[in-house]
């Protein structure tokens, strides 16, 4: 996790691209996700769902910044570990994410637990649907 000291003109160095790059990276990434999430979310969901992983990168972000703040206080490699342990995380998180191509997306929770293959649950629902039509 060693960066070289190197100058590329002016104030700008090799940490500067570094961190340019990361930056668009995660950009990048958090676009991605905003729209794989809202895919693969059910329909009656979807706001709910969209609503906190907005949240939840507000204060991502909200936080982000003040890791800057790290600079003063430790070694310069701290903040920029930081960054790469989290992204290499979320690399190995986002590789376990199933492909829906082709796939129906489910638009209920109960067409979740049918896609997962719980047919526990699924007999439990279809079993009170039918209690509720008899009465």
């Amino acid at each position: 996790l060693a960066m070289p000291d190197v100058s590329l003109g002016g104030n700008f160095t090799l940490e500067s691209a570094a961190s340019l790059l990361g930056d668009m990276t995660c950009s990048a990434a958090f676009c991605l996700i905003y729209l794989y999430t809202s895919e693969l979310a059910p329909t009656s969901h979807r706001g709910m769902i969209m609503s906190m992983s907005s949240a939840t990168a507000r204060v991502g972000s909200f936080a982000g910044t003040y890791v800057s703040l790290l600079y003063t206080i430790t070694d310069r490699r701290v903040p920029l570990a930081l960054f790469a342990g989290m992204t290499c995380i979320f690399m190995v998180a986002i590789w376990f994410l199933s492909d829906s191509t082709g796939k129906n997306i489910p638009e209920t929770p109960l067409d979740v637990e049918i896609l997962a293959g719980n047919t526990d649950f699924v007999d439990k629902q279809h079993q009170e649907l039918k209690n509720v039509e008899e009465d």
